[in-house]
């Protein structure tokens, strides 16, 4: 018997909170179960394990976002059109979405291997990454892996949300609202800031 739609929703935006706040090893079933109103035996009949709730909570977590950076990818974008569009995409999610960067890290430590494989499930090849990067005249002048500079911006965008409890703490103040007025700031910094490594690197 499959989910049906709204079952199937139910039971993942139940998971997802759950994981969110206690963890993936500090989750529970029955914890999920009662968040999503039905009963253990039910969550069981559809997802017999907590680890195999949890990929499809981390795949429909991975999916907001990755399709739409795959697209970027593929694009005949320029340099400066690509880079302040991946910091968009990424930082407009992780607000929507403040837990997908715990939910990545809980799965790099737990399951390494299954990050990339769903990612490249999701659209995003090596292979095209690589041409991106190649293609880009100014990329492949630097004197620096280009790699380097991709994840300079991937660190950018993600971090923050990694450890917005530290930051709202100690650096807002507990103001969840300047955080987040931070953070959109950043869509339009983080580009230049990534365009101020073309110019201080030797080319």
């Amino acid at each position: 018997m499959e989910l049906n739609n709204q079952s199937e929703l139910k039971i993942l935006d139940a998971a997802e909170k759950v994981f969110f706040s206690k963890g993936k090893e500090g989750a529970s079933m029955q914890e999920i179960a009662d968040e999503a109103g039905i009963t253990r035996t039910s969550l069981n009949y559809y997802y017999r394990s907590k680890d195999k709730l949890f990929e499809a909570v981390f795949r429909n977590a991975m999916s907001r976002f990755v399709p739409k950076l795959a697209d970027l990818m593929q694009s005949t974008d320029t340099l400066s059109e690509y880079f302040p569009r991946m910091a968009e995409i990424i930082i407009d999610t992780m607000i929507e979405h403040p837990q997908i960067p715990v939910f990545v890290l809980a799965e790099l430590t737990s399951n390494p291997e299954r990050v990339p494989q769903m990612i490249s499930e999701l659209g995003i090849h090596p292979v095209h990454a690589m041409q991106k990067m190649k293609s880009d005249e100014r990329l492949s002048k630097l004197s620096v892996d280009p790699r380097q500079v991709i994840m300079n911006l991937l660190a950018m965008c993600i971090f923050p949300f990694a450890a917005k409890p530290m930051l709202v703490s100690i650096m807002y103040q507990g103001d969840e609202q300047a955080y987040i007025d931070a953070m959109e700031q950043r869509k339009k910094l983080i580009p230049k800031m990534t365009e101020a490594m073309f110019k201080n690197v030797e080319l």
